[in-house]
């Protein structure tokens, strides 16, 4: 078939998008729907280095994958993510840090990471459209809830993705290193402590649970870990608040917000485990182990302001 004019006979694998799999590599390169991809790799009208390839086929760096005349390369807006109309799109959050590899976002609250339904915009939708651009948009890595602000990392080659999906999870070498800022109701009294639960999904609430030890294999419920430390006691309000750190050693869904109001200490403004307003959680330190470097370590203020603001935490 003629090749359409303008139109490179193949697309050169770059850098950013080598690891990925040939489907996913046409998701984002070629405006057309599953189906019709499935069909070009199978007829052999999609080929990687001239032969004939498989739709879970990995790509290397500097392979060519050629596809049909006719089909559409996704462009500016409409690369990695669909188009919303120009300037519709809001800004994305300021950037605390960016490499080659990575980008870390000043998440704010109320902005969830992922969208999902009843909400269009988030993290992930505000990085394919301000970096539409890119070999390889931007991806967010480990997931913050919605009204939870601070440090939020996301990876900008498929590479370093993989690897930090993998290690927010906990699979394989050093986790990151997380450290949370939390306001609580009421005044915590126990000096530092170390929190140990096992968390289960409350099918019927609608939210996480602690469940006793003696119940967690039949509940499938995971053991949760982090350490407490009271930094500063306040009156907010007329009520009794204290700012706590929080280490977290696991990451489970919830964590800090569950194992803090099982203790009779909810998070300030927490609706669904304790008492509805603004959620006074905000992710504040975070390091990340680096292979052959040295840590990275970032660290950022909470936004809180009035009598909730927070003034140099040790």
């Amino acid at each position: 078939m003629a090749e359409q004019e303008g139109k490179p006979n193949g697309l050169a694998v770059t850098e950013a998008e080598a690891g990925q799999k040939l489907l996913n590599f046409l998701r984002r390169r070629i405006d057309a729907p599953d189906g019709d991809l499935h069909r070009w790799i199978r007829t052999g009208q999609v080929r990687i280095n001239g032969s004939r390839a498989k739709a879970f086929d990995r790509l290397e760096t500097g392979g060519t994958v050629r596809i049909p005349p006719f089909a559409a390369l996704r462009r500016g807006a409409d690369a990695g993510a669909p188009s919303r109309g120009a300037g519709s799109v809001p800004e994305l959050p300021p950037v605390v840090y960016e490499d080659g590899e990575i980008i870390v976002l000043a998440k704010p609250a109320g902005l969830p990471v992922q969208g999902g339904s009843g909400h269009s915009d988030s993290i992930a939708s505000r990085l394919a459209a301000a970096r539409a651009a890119a070999d390889f948009v931007p991806a967010p890595v480990h997931r913050l809830d919605r009204d939870t602000s601070g440090l939020l990392v996301a990876g900008k080659t498929y590479a370093s993705v993989r690897a930090l999906t993998d290690a927010f999870a906990g699979r394989g070498g050093r986790p990151p290193h997380k450290v949370y800022l939390a306001w609580v109701e009421g005044f915590w009294r126990e000096g530092e402590k170390t929190l140990r639960d096992f968390l289960a999904k409350d099918e019927t609430a609608e939210k996480m649970v602690s469940v006793p030890p003696s119940e967690a294999s039949s509940a499938s419920a995971k053991e949760a870990l982090c350490i407490v430390r009271p930094m500063e006691r306040r009156s907010i309000g007329g009520r009794p608040h204290t700012l706590l750190s929080v280490e977290l050693l696991t990451g489970r869904k919830h964590q800090i917000r569950v194992q803090l109001s099982s203790r009779g200490h909810p998070v300030a403004g927490d609706g669904r485990y304790g008492k509805k307003g603004k959620l006074m959680l905000h992710a504040w330190r975070l390091t990340i182990p680096r292979e052959g470097m040295d840590d990275l370590d970032l660290e950022l203020p909470p936004p809180w302001g009035g009598e909730w603001a927070v003034h140099h935490p040790a």
